[in-house]
């Protein structure tokens, strides 16, 4: 199956008609289509599993999602029809598949309701048109024509493997039992053991039950027989009502161990903020100290006494040495006040008071000017004599020895040193714990919810180990059941034919028996065949994609469908591992290439957000295998999945790189156009 074209009309945001050409070539499987949140992306991945199937769910389910999916623009214009139209080639076939759902008009698009459903394959005929292959009408009894046509190309059942979420893709990372049924036959019927399965129940079911109802007509003994018929049927009953049973703890179990799961992530989170509450602890402990060691303050605080106390050693050596320093390298200005006001009356011929002066006065002006300038002088001449001989008695070393001026240098710079530096750890540490205290107060499971937790955790550990006892009971009955069942069968194979048509109905009987023996036989020979070529695949891709090549070294698959991985310490089961949430995307990557490789079906794969919670080296190598998938695979991704290297990367394996977008003046429709310019490419790539 290789889709060609797809149409949506009146579907979802999808405004009447929107066609998508999805054509790629052997060399080129990709198309590539962007789109922004409530734009259209995973609208546009339910039209192509709509069209194909339907809606999953009970009546009220899929009533309420036909009614949800006519577009409401149009369910106010009139009435009309939502239709998506699949075009596509199998088995060198054109095929067309229509599914419509036809609605009336409404006045509020919020009463938009469907009246009738329907689905329609057609193929070229030889005059021009098509063929109508099959007309499901709107009664017809659903399981029928159409259900045995989608189930000879891609059944419903396997589709998960072709058309899935990378963000959901955690449920195939893991372990699949009876209580996971959907995903068990999903992968027996991607790789072909689904049918043989089928002939085997065939056989049994309806070849041996019709021969021996037929030779129950027949046989000679019909009182003995008729006991022993109802004795099987009464242990056939007990053996499925202990399956019930057992199915019922299965999905309990898987149900108690999906909380648990859930749990342990929020314990994690938990464990997260309890490391940073005791980092936060840490961090007052070493700048405050303890009752014994002293932190980083009281080491700051005493430095700074050792520093106060060389200010008061060396004080008065300072001093002498700077008053040196501003001798020898500043001028000493003489002028004073006085000094001024003298010179300006000496330029004068009157005082300030108004009185002339004289001779005598011009004389008694000067001698005290000199006086001063004298006077002066002699006092900066003895400051600079002070600290000459100071400066000589340090050089000279003529004073006590705990005054030694090199030294006191070098420790004075040392002790300096040491305060900044202690300043800094402390700046640094109030820094990380002011970040570590708001992550704190953002985070979502408190320290009294994390004991909570771990309460419940305790007891679904108490409660799954219950259930595993009691589910290996249930195992043990049935086996013993199956036992006594297949000890009456024998009896009554044993009996003899009262003719000769009751011995042939009796031989049909038991052929039919052996025959369904043969085929379990070939099934699991299949089964271990299939099996170790997917592991195999699967643990190749593994290599590829993961980023610890260091700790992982593949995957292992049980024959219970059972995913391990292989790590440099042994194997261990998904549980044990526990690897982040974008190590299990990858680990059901992996899975579902290997289940690709070796399937039955034909069929493109539809990856809705394909990149998800993938680091950056996890994403490169995941991108670098997508064409290696199949031979058409459509990418819908949202903006900040994939950016412009990524685009380089896949290169020329691209086909097409489409758009989902605003219709223009219409901002509740969408609808889907080919990106031709880098600048749309930049606007559909930008967050």
């Amino acid at each position: 199956m290789k889709v060609q074209n797809a149409v949506i009309k009146n579907f979802m945001p999808f405004y009447k008609e929107v066609p998508v050409d999805l054509q790629t070539s052997s060399d080129s499987p990709l198309i590539l289509m962007g789109g922004k949140n409530d734009r259209g992306k995973t609208a546009f991945f339910s039209a192509m599993r709509f069209c194909l199937y339907g809606f999953e769910g009970g009546n009220a389910e899929k009533s309420k999602k036909r009614r949800q999916a006519i577009n409401r623009k149009a369910a106010v214009e009139g009435l009309g029809e939502a239709s998506v139209t699949l075009e596509f080639t199998h088995n060198q076939n054109v095929y067309e598949i229509e599914r419509v759902i036809e609605f009336n008009q409404v006045d509020d698009p919020d009463e938009r309701d469907w009246d009738s459903c329907h689905v329609t394959v057609r193929k070229p005929s030889v005059s021009e048109g098509k063929e109508t292959v099959i007309d499901q009408a709107p009664n017809e009894d659903p399981a029928k024509k159409y259900n045995r046509f989608i189930n000879g190309i891609l059944p419903e059942s396997a589709s998960d493997f072709f058309f899935f979420d990378g963000e959901e893709l955690d449920r195939y990372a893991g372990s699949y039992n009876d209580s996971e049924a959907d995903v068990r036959e999903a992968i027996e019927t991607v790789l072909g053991i689904r049918e043989i399965q089928n002939a085997i129940s065939d056989l049994r079911d309806e070849g041996k039950d019709h021969y021996q109802d037929e030779w129950k007509d027949k046989a000679a003994d019909v009182d003995e027989l008729q006991e022993l018929s109802e004795d099987i049927s009464s242990v056939q009953s007990d053996i499925q009502a202990k399956k019930t049973e057992k199915d019922s703890a299965e999905t309990e179990l898987q149900n108690k161990k999906k909380r648990r799961r859930q749990i342990e992530d929020e314990l994690a989170e938990a464990s997260g903020v309890a490391d940073k509450q005791e980092r936060v602890n840490d961090i007052k402990e070493e700048i405050e100290g303890s009752g014994q060691d002293d932190g980083l303050q009281d080491k700051l605080d005493d430095k700074r006494g050792e520093r106060r106390e060389l200010h008061s050693r060396l004080g008065p050596l300072m001093i002498g040495i700077g008053a040196k320093q501003a001798v020898d390298n500043y001028d000493v200005s003489i002028v004073s006040g006085m000094e001024d006001t003298i010179e300006y009356l000496l330029d004068r011929d009157n005082c300030l008071c108004g009185a002339d002066i004289d001779e005598d006065a011009e004389e008694t002006l000067e001698g005290t000017l000199e006086k001063l300038r004298n006077d002066e002088m002699s006092t900066v001449s003895e400051l600079q004599g002070f600290a000459s001989d100071h400066l000589e008695c340090l050089t000279a070393g003529d004073y006590p020895e705990n005054l030694n001026v090199s030294q006191a240098k070098s420790e004075y710079v040392s002790i300096q040193e040491d305060i900044e530096g202690l300043q800094q750890d402390i700046s640094d540490l109030e820094d990380e714990k002011e970040t570590l205290e708001g992550e704190i107060e953002e985070a979502t499971v408190t320290a009294e919810e994390a004991e909570s937790l771990r309460d419940t955790k305790e007891e679904l550990d108490e409660n799954i180990g219950g259930l595993k006892s009691t589910i290996d009971t249930l195992e043990d009955d049935i086996s013993d059941l199956e036992e006594e069942k297949r000890e009456l069968e024998q009896t009554v194979n044993s009996m003899e034919a009262a003719d000769e048509e009751e011995q042939r109905y009796r031989t049909l009987m038991k052929l039919s028996d052996e025959c369904a023996d043969a085929w379990e036989e070939i099934r699991d020979r299949y089964v271990e065949t299939q099996r170790e070529s997917v592991e195999k695949h699967a643990s190749k891709i593994f290599e590829e994609l993961t980023n610890k090549n260091d700790v992982y070294e593949g995957l292992t698959i049980s024959e219970d469908y059972e995913l391990d991985v292989k790590t440099i310490s042994g194997n261990r089961d998904i549980e044990e591992q526990n690897p982040s949430k974008g190590a299990r995307q990858i680990i059901a990557y992996s899975f579902i290439a290997g289940l690709n490789k070796f399937t039955a079906r034909e069929a493109p794969v539809v990856i809705d957000t394909p990149i998800g919670r993938l680091d950056p080296e996890h994403k490169e190598n995941l991108i670098d295998y997508f064409p290696n998938f199949r031979d058409q695979v459509v990418i819908l991704y949202q903006p900040g999945e994939l950016d412009e290297e990524d685009i380089e990367q896949m290169g020329d394996n691209i086909s097409s790189h489409l758009e989902i977008h605003q219709r223009e003046g219409d901002p509740e429709s969408s609808e889907i156009s080919s990106i031709e310019s880098e600048t749309e490419l930049k606007r559909v790539l930008a967050k």
